[in-house]
């Protein structure tokens, strides 16, 4: 699933930015299905001019965290790591990123 921010007034709408986007902010959230287990990964990537890229960020970040996420799924820091530290942890199957 992915959502687009326009602003951080918090408008939203389906969709990638293209080159020389506005301010905004693009949330993706995906499910892995992967030796049996499943996984969720959660990306959020703020576009514009810099000045305006962390505000952007924290506008829709905000905006995601205050909405039950599908399946009643919650998501904490404990749980939380980079592509590389996954893919790297003994836990996924070779074959999942092959």
């Amino acid at each position: 699933m992915i959502r687009r921010f326009a602003s951080a007034r918090g408008h939203a709408g389906a969709g990638v930015p293209g080159p020389g986007a506005q301010a905004g902010c693009q949330v993706e959230l995906t499910e892995v299905r992967s030796g049996g287990q499943d996984w969720w990964t959660l990306a959020l990537e703020a576009t514009g001019p810099a000045c305006l890229r962390r505000t952007e960020l924290e506008a829709a970040a905000a905006h995601v965290f205050a909405h039950a996420l599908p399946g009643g799924l919650e998501l904490g820091t404990e749980d939380s790591q980079s592509y590389a530290q996954w893919l790297s942890s003994g836990q996924v199957p070779s074959h999942a990123y092959a």
